[in-house]
Formats: C-alpha cells, structure tokens, sequence
C-alpha cells in the first residue's frame, strides 16, 4: 500500500470511530446520567448545542465553549493545536514544562496547580464553560469537577498514540471545531508518513526511557511515546505489559536496545551512576553510539499532535537516512 494510501485509510478509521462515539451517545443517554452529574445527553441542535461521547459517557454543552481548564500537558497540547486559549491549566506550577510550540501558542492563563492535585476552588472562580479531565489521574475531583462545570473526561493517562488522536477529535468537537481538528489530524498524518519514509530500513530496538536521580523507567510500546517508536517502524525491546516497567541495569543489558531515548527529569540521574559500571558498555546502544537525551517535557508530558510530531521529528533526526 502507497503513503498516501495508508494516511488516507488511517484517518478514515479514525474519524468513523469518532463519528460512532457521537452517535451512540443519545442511545446512552440514560445509562450515563449517573456518570456524568446528570447532564443529559441531548443531540446537537441549531442553536449550538454540542454532544460529545467520552470516557464516562455522554456529555452536553449548551453552547460552544469559551472558557476552557485543562487537566493536563496532553489536553494543553490539543487546545493549543486547535487554537484555543484555556482560562486555566493544571501545570504543576510550572510553565516550563511545556514544550516550546505549545508555550509560544499559549497567552496568559491562570495556572490551577498540580495535575494530582488541581486547586478546585480556584478553578471555581474561573467560571469555566467547559473543564477537560482524565478518566484516571482526576476519578477522585470528578464529583468536585463537575459541580463547576461540564467535564470532558478522556482516557489520557493509558492512552497509546491512536487513542490520543481518538481524544483530540473529540475536544475538537467538545470545542466546536470540529473541522479544523479533521484538517489538522490530515497534515498530522501527512507529516508522519513522510517521518516514516525517511525511517525506511532503520530496523532497530528502540527504547524510550524516563529516568530520575533513583530509577530508570522503560516505555513500553504500551506507553505514550514507545506506541510512537513502534508507529515508525521499530522493535520495542522489553516487550512488557506494564507501560512504565522500572528496569535494573542488569535487566536492560538483558533486552539490550540498539538505540535509547533518555528522558531525563533531573540534570544528574541513575544512568551517571550505570556509566561507570562495566555492564553499561555491554548495551548495544552504547557500542553503537545511539544513546540520546530527548526532553521529557516533548516525549512523555505533551501528549498530542504537537509533542508526536516533536517525537517523530527528533527519531528521524537522529535515526533517519543522513
């Protein structure tokens, strides 16, 4: 099958998938009052009204929304792609842990606190039109979340690459804008064929990883960032369930990756320790050279169109033909 093929079945499927959460949210209107604070879900109608199907179920909104908190770098990153300013973001107070792209499209916001912990009061005061949760990370600020404002609530925290372009399409609808999101998602498709191409016979083991002063933590083709590695052609070498197995430095000598993606949380981690030990030279990636530091702000926190296309823009610089 052509490039060209291939991006135009992948987006077809994933916009039916899109298309059928839609419908069969007035089917489950009732079954999901209980999950959704009792909004009902209503389909959209002349006067604006919007529907969307999430994680939980069927949420409706009365109008397009204006005032937007986001729950999450992920949900930051779609906004951002789709133009959008949110009133609030829970940045774990810290506004340089967004990735550049998304930084430069963003204009003053009122940080809400820790994705763990958002500050539910301050939110509050924000008056939001619509808030964009996780189906995970926020289960316990649900009930809090939803006393405010209707909740959009994706499956982000597990989502591999796929389910991240099922949840943009759905903010994109949650905000109105649908058409500008199916426009995006075909240049985004576009640029990752062209990112696979320039790939083409570079058969590796690739392995994403965060590491912290006490750990090394592998990404699976489970995970976020390894589904991307394993997206452009190569092998995840641990081949693990877990998305986020914490691996000794004799357990990933055994899986032995021909190239590593660290990511690193702290300036000095577990890996200037490893250095010295004899094991590490035994690493393919090391023989190889093909140990590289990538920003973790990119790979693991902005998970969106804008941190995937980051990911595939920094394999192909340092994986691709030269």
């Amino acid at each position: 099958m052509t490039s060209w093929m291939f991006r135009s079945a992948r987006l077809g499927i994933l916009l039916l998938i899109v298309l059928s959460l839609a419908a069969c949210g007035q089917a489950s209107n009732d079954a999901n009052d209980n999950n959704n604070g009792g909004i009902s879900a209503t389909p959209q109608t002349s006067d604006g009204m919007i529907t969307v199907e999430d994680a939980l179920g069927t949420v409706t909104l009365p109008q397009t929304p204006e005032k937007i908190v986001t729950m999450d770098f992920s949900f930051t990153d779609m906004v951002a792609t789709l133009g959008v300013q949110p009133v609030g973001i829970a940045d774990d107070g810290d506004a340089g842990l967004f990735m550049d792209s998304v930084k430069s499209a963003l204009g003053d916001y009122t940080s809400v606190g820790s994705r763990y912990e958002p500050n539910i009061e301050l939110i509050s005061t924000l008056k939001p039109d619509l808030i964009i949760a996780d189906v995970n990370k926020h289960k316990n600020a649900l009930d809090q979340l939803k006393a405010i404002a209707p909740v959009l609530v994706l499956d982000d925290y597990t989502a591999d690459y796929d389910q991240m372009l099922v949840n943009f399409m759905l903010v994109a609808k949650a905000l109105g804008k649908e058409e500008e999101g199916r426009k995006r998602l075909e240049q985004h498709e576009a640029l990752i064929g062209d990112a696979k191409e320039k790939l083409q016979g570079a058969k590796l083991t690739v392995l994403p990883a965060v590491v912290n002063p006490k750990g090394f933590y592998a990404h699976s083709n489970h995970s976020y960032s390894g589904s991307m590695v394993k997206l452009l052609g190569f092998t995840d070498p641990i081949s693990d369930e877990a998305a986020y197995p914490q691996l000794t430095l004799e357990q990933l000598v055994e899986a032995n990756p021909q190239a590593l993606f660290l990511m690193p949380t702290e300036e000095v981690t577990i890996v200037n320790e490893w250095e010295k030990n004899p094991l590490w030279q035994e690493l393919d990636a090391v023989k190889q050279g093909k140990v590289y530091t990538v920003e973790r702000r990119n790979w693991s926190l902005s998970r969106g169109m804008l941190g995937s296309e980051k990911i595939a823009e920094d394999i192909v610089n340092e994986l691709g033909a030269k």
